[in-house]
């Protein structure tokens, strides 16, 4: 009988990262194109080096690791590591069409608290 694709996941998972994940999917996305799903019975930290280890081993192909564990990684320790992730991957960041950054930031600033108000 014939492996299909999120079976052969697993088991190429399992080998690299040494841990049997909950769930291994491939998703199809309309932007990135086939979409690993890795979710993790693990706290963020052990699953965002899961997410490096097969990024690095998987240049081209998105990578994305789900932890069911806690967050013990703060966010700028999470926007770090994730763009450490998407670099190893070979991968940039892509806007909406239309979206227009410069508006976007300017707007959050507007409606951001003053700093005197807090």
């Amino acid at each position: 009988m014939r492996e299909t694709v999120p079976e052969t996941a697993l088991r190429a998972v399992r080998a690299m990262i040494g841990a049997a994940p909950a769930r291994v999917e491939v998703r199809a996305d309309p932007d990135w194109g086939p979409v690993l799903v890795v979710t993790l019975d693990a706290p963020a930290s052990a699953a965002l080096r899961a997410n490096l280890e097969l990024q690095r081993a998987l240049p081209g192909v998105p990578v994305v690791v789900r932890w069911a564990g806690p967050t013990d990684v703060g966010e700028n320790e999470l926007a770090e590591r994730l763009a450490e992730i998407a670099r190893a991957g070979g991968f940039r960041a892509r806007m909406p069409c239309g979206l227009n950054a410069v508006r976007e930031v300017a707007e959050g600033r507007e409606n951001a608290p003053h700093p005197a108000s807090r």
